[in-house]
């Protein structure tokens, strides 16, 4: 889960936030090997001293690192590097993000395998949402997620008539739904839905997402808003069991001093 050290264009470090600095210092040792999965992390009093700064500045610098799920803290032993295997994506209610935005806060990368396109009669449950006659042809996107060569998620999409002509070949095998269609409506989708429930797979979804048959998936079911309200996307992402997701609903909790 490491993601990319400080870009050189951000300028004179004098200018970046003494938080955004220790969280790069253990993001950078994280993806360079120095610190390894179960790895201890350097204790606050180390960073405070390091960075000439408080253990208050230092505890707001490792929340939002256990937040992205990098590290994990235990209560009197102290912060770890987070064990790799499981994908994690956090949620954060206050902002509308796709899953690629929730995976690249934990350092993840998402791909696209297999995708397909195609007009379908809309089945009533997408009719309704999308405000469609029941039997109105949609387009009906589905591909796989893949993160470190391995398929994590079967994402299918429905969107109308009008939306679904204008998509590109581009879209459908290198940028997340969520956004391309906010690209075409003109707007950021500032609103998603979601429902979550656990199913067993079926022989297709176990081939696809590599698993064995009868393993357990997540399956988010979605609707995305436009800022009128009315519902431009729909559809079903069925997960691989170990990827989870954190959810912040309203502010990040504070830490409670000397925890």
């Amino acid at each position: 889960m490491s993601t990319l050290s400080l870009s050189p264009s951000i300028g004179d470090e004098r200018f970046v936030p003494i938080y955004v600095r220790i969280q790069e210092r253990i993001r950078t040792a994280i993806a360079e090997g120095v610190l390894a999965s179960g790895d201890r992390v350097w204790s606050e009093a180390e960073l405070a001293a390091e960075f000439r700064t408080t253990r208050s500045t230092v505890r707001h610098a490792l929340d939002r690192l256990v937040f992205e799920g990098l590290i994990v803290r235990h209560v009197g032993r102290g912060s770890f590097v987070a064990e790799r295997g499981t994908f994690r994506s956090p949620i954060d209610s206050r902002h509308c993000l796709s899953f690629e935005e929730q995976a690249a806060l934990a350092g993840h990368v998402v791909s696209y395998r297999s995708p397909t396109f195609e007009l379908v009669e809309a089945p009533a449950r997408v009719a309704q949402q999308l405000g469609l006659t029941e039997g109105t042809q949609v387009f009906k996107l589905e591909r796989i997620r893949v993160i470190a060569d391995r398929p994590v998620c079967l994402e299918v999409r429905y969107m109308s008539h009008a939306i679904g002509c204008r998509v590109t070949g581009d879209m459908l095998s290198s940028r997340p739904a969520h956004t391309f269609v906010g690209d075409i409506l003109g707007e950021r989708i500032p609103t998603i839905v979601v429902s979550i429930t656990a199913e067993i797979a079926g022989p297709r979804i176990a081939e696809l997402l590599e698993l064995p048959e009868s393993a357990a998936v997540i399956v988010r079911s979605n609707t995305h808003h436009s800022g009128a309200g009315a519902v431009v996307l729909c559809g079903r992402s069925i997960y691989a069991g170990d990827v989870s997701t954190d959810y912040v609903l309203g502010r990040e909790p504070a830490r409670a001093q000397g925890a």
